[in-house]
Order: structure tokens, then sequence, then C-alpha cells
């Protein structure tokens, strides 16, 4: 799959550009409840009125404000090669309407949405590895982003540490999102994205979304993701590669460097393109993009706080990756776009 030129904003990067990030498994029940449940399908509407949520759906060359309608089934899931490796796979329909300002007789894009998340687990709320796939695939507008992130130390993540981020049901800080439990059970998600102006709790939501509680069902076991190899013989180009560009806004960035730590997802294409950077770590703050939303529904999410060491792009022929290996050579972020 040919990488498509996309530049999204910070907010939409890291978790694979969950623009439908409020898309959730988890929920916690009633203490009173005596049967675990989850969320199971989801379903509604989110109006992309950023630019940065039209971008990251490859609509750079389209007005903000298309619709998109979403019908979602979420499933927990399980390693097949790793006992520890628990999480979810949400799949489904998503049709963009009404597109405005963009190349004639395209009024609406059809497309299928797969993403997986999935953890090490360490025990006592420890979380080592996490690996993220996020799949769009609507025909030239495809992208795929494949993201593994190393918590070294373990990053500690207990349950129920969400309910922090919301007072009766309303978020406290960040974007307005409203949750509510209708009578039958299920849930309904109203919000704003980042950085739209005209969004308020008065006013229309861009999110509008309702999610079905079921018991929860027994984890269905997936093949384990690819595995991350790093690339030998690397040296800097005098051209700048293009692929991974978006994310270095993430991290302080210093000088160039020579010395190149290249990891990529396993495949032999040649490197088109490979540049590196000095990594400065001091006063990092954790990047924990969409997080608000992932947690109006209780999806787990992630943060990731950047190190000092090396930042490394390669662009190879249908492929961008980028690598963050800190001080003593151990690779922490890795992200892959095609």
């Amino acid at each position: 799959m040919t990488f498509k030129s996309m530049t999204p904003s910070a907010e939409w990067m890291v978790l694979g550009l969950v623009i439908l990030a409020t898309l959730s498994i988890g929920f916690d029940p009633n203490p009173e409840t005596e049967v675990d449940i989850e969320v199971t399908h989801m379903s509604g509407t989110v109006t992309l009125s950023t630019r940065a949520s039209m971008n990251a759906l490859g609509l750079n060359d389209f007005d903000r404000g298309a619709k998109a309608t979403v019908d979602m089934q979420v499933q927990g899931v399980v390693s097949a090669e790793c006992d520890d490796c628990t999480g979810i796979s949400i799949q489904g329909q998503v049709n963009v309407t009404e597109l405005q300002g963009g190349p004639g007789g395209m009024g609406r894009v059809e497309a299928q949405l797969s993403i997986m998340h999935l953890r090490e687990s360490g025990g006592d709320g420890l979380i080592d590895r996490e690996w993220l796939t996020f799949d769009w695939d609507a025909g030239d507008l495809s992208s795929q982003w494949d993201i593994m992130i190393v918590h070294t130390p373990p990053m500690w993540q207990p349950e129920n540490r969400f309910n922090a981020a919301f007072s009766e049901g309303e978020s406290r800080t960040g974007p307005w999102i409203l949750i509510e439990s209708l009578l039958d059970g299920s849930r309904h998600t109203r919000g704003c994205l980042p950085d739209t102006f005209t969004c308020n709790s008065g006013s229309q939501s861009d999110i509008d979304l309702t999610s079905v509680l079921e018991p929860v069902k027994p984890a269905v076991e997936i093949a384990h993701p690819s595995p991350w190899i790093q690339l030998e013989n690397v040296s800097n180009t005098n051209q700048t590669p293009t692929n991974t560009e978006q994310i270095r806004e993430l991290l302080q960035l210093d000088e160039q460097t020579s010395d190149l730590h290249s990891w990529c997802l396993g495949e032999n294409q040649t490197v088109t393109s490979a540049q590196a950077w000095s990594v400065n770590g001091f006063g990092s703050t954790a990047v924990a993009p969409m997080s608000i939303y992932l947690e109006a529904l209780a999806l787990p999410s992630t943060s990731f706080t950047p190190v000092a060491g090396t930042w490394t792009e390669v662009d190879l022929q249908e492929r961008g990756c980028a690598s963050l290996v800190d001080e003593t050579g151990l690779l922490r972020l890795a992200v892959s776009i095609s």
C-alpha cells in the first residue's frame, strides 16, 4: 500500500490517527451489577469540523464539515504468541458524506476501518509494551499506521483511573464531552473535536455516538503484530524523509546526527531517504493525544513521555518508518506509515 500524503496535527498522532477515538470496549459498571459488561457495537456520526480531522482521513482537498457515519463491531482479543498480550479489535464501515470543495464528482467516501490495540501486561497494573494498528481502507485514500511503544520503566495503568477526567458524565477539562446512560442500558456520547471554535455544550456537537453494552465475551485469538527489525548500513541522505515528518512536532529535536538507529517492520525494501536528529528529553511532558475521547468511553488509552536519545526517519519504496532510541540504545517508539 503506497503512502498517501497527510499532514494532521500532533493531536491526531501516536494512537494511529484515531479520529474515531470515541470507539469503546470498556465500561465501569454499577457496583451492584453482578455481570461484567463491555461495549460490543458502536454507531453514530462524527462531523469532521476541523482541518486536522479531515486531513487525518486523507481528505486534504475538501472543505471542513464532512460527516462520517460509523457502524463498528468491537471484540476483545488475545495474542496467539503472547499469553500476557491482550487488547481489542474494532472493525466496521465508515461512510463520509457531505464532501464539498474537492475534486468534482466525489461526494462521498466509503471505507472499512480496522483498529487493533494490544498490550503486554507486566502484572499489578503495569504495561510493558503496546501495539496499535490503524487500517483505513478507502481506495486511493487508504493508509495504514503501525505503532509500537516500549515502556521503560513499565507504565502504571490501574483500573478506574479515568474517573477523575469527568464530573457527572461531563468532561472537567479539554474539549466538551458528555456521557449519558440510556434506559436500554446503552451509552450515548456527545462532544466536540479539539480546536473546534464553534462547538460547545450549547451548540450542536461534533460527536454523536451510541455504544451497545453486553456481557463480556471470551477474547478472540489473533496473530501477534509483525516484528520490528533494525535496518543495517543506513546513513544520512541529502533528501529529508517526508512520510513521517508530521510526528517530529511531538519531540524536542536538536541538531542532526550521523548516528542513525533505523527500525521498521520486517520487509525487504530499498531505503530512498534517511535522516536522524538528537532528542532533548529535558522537560518533556507526556504525549497523550485524544486521551479525553478515549476516557469518555473507557477505551484503554496510553501516554508516552519522549526521552533523550536519537530520532531516526527513513522513507522506503512503499512505507515510511520512524523510531526513537534512547541513550542506552533501547527502542522506545516505532511508527510505520504506508
